[in-house]
């Protein structure tokens, strides 16, 4: 659900402006970076360095303020579902 949230958030706040982005969806795998975690948590993957033509939007500062903004309303998406999610507590 978290990666879901911010991957939404990311490819839409991206392809507006970028049409040519690709929707790479979401992806599950046991990376190192991300077992063991007490929290939600997601690698997001947004451009490749080996793509001349990431490479290229990458050198914008507009693009990577995209990058960050959309990143964060994907957050903080998930941030306000889950304040409104009760969780049910175990009773002694």
């Amino acid at each position: 659900h978290f990666a879901a949230d911010v991957q939404q958030a990311l490819y839409g706040g991206l392809v507006s402006q970028n049409p040519d982005v690709r929707n790479r969806g979401v992806k599950e795998a046991q990376y190192v970076v991300l077992t063991g975690t007490q929290m939600p948590a997601v690698l997001a993957e947004v451009s490749f360095v080996s793509s001349p033509a990431d490479e290229s939007k990458l050198q914008s500062s507009e693009y990577r303020q995209q990058i960050a903004e959309s990143l964060y309303r994907g957050i903080a998406r998930y941030r306000d579902e889950s304040k409104r999610t009760k969780v049910a507590s175990a009773k002694n």
